[in-house]
């Protein structure tokens, strides 16, 4: 194996072990900061808002020509 793939590979493995121990989030805030990045981060309890319909279409008719001639056919 090349020195890249296997630096890959120990990279994931400390990334998925701070997140199992809840340590990855604070990391990458820090760094964020440290490195002025402003990123603005959701409150905790609005995870539970329920969004009834986050995209709202309105409703158009549209004219349906199979019926409306298979029902002058059938008048006839």
């Amino acid at each position: 194996m090349t020195l890249w793939i296997k630096a890959h590979i120990i990279l994931a493995a400390i990334i998925l072990w701070a997140d199992h121990n809840g340590t990855l989030e604070p990391t990458v805030k820090k760094i964020e900061q440290k490195f002025g990045i402003p990123v603005y981060y959701a409150p905790n309890d609005s995870m539970d808002v329920e969004i009834s319909n986050p995209y709202p279409m309105e409703f158009e008719p549209q004219q349906d020509t199979f019926n409306s001639q298979r029902q002058n056919n059938e008048n006839r």
